[in-house]
């Protein structure tokens, strides 16, 4: 499986040592980032205030939570502060599902 890539430290972190993490100020959404747990190996992003466990999210099941809760946000007017961010996060999302799919299928 693939393997995901600490935005605070550049290390390597495990899919149940990691978290996604955002901040949300009253209708601004942004640094989305892929991080240890915080205090396990790194600070993580301190500045951030919404977490999700990263093996959650890095499910089917939890990728489309995840999607079906930046639309809610989206259609309540909030903004996205930082698209990079979220991109980057989602590749590296992205990339551990289709593994884990092609894993399954046998390819």
């Amino acid at each position: 499986m693939s393997s995901f890539i600490c935005d605070s430290c550049g290390q390597e972190v495990s899919l149940y040592d990691g978290v996604l993490s955002w901040y949300r100020k009253g209708r601004e959404l942004g640094n989305f980032t892929i991080t240890h747990r915080p205090g396990k190996h790194c600070s993580g992003r301190p500045e951030n205030n919404v977490y999700r466990d990263l093996f959650r999210v890095a499910s089917v099941k939890g990728y489309l939570a995840f999607v079906q809760y930046l639309i809610a946000r989206w259609s309540e007017g909030c903004v996205l502060n930082d698209f990079s961010s979220l991109k980057k996060a989602i590749a590296q999302i992205n990339s551990h599902i289709d593994e884990g799919i092609a894993s399954l299928l046998g390819e």
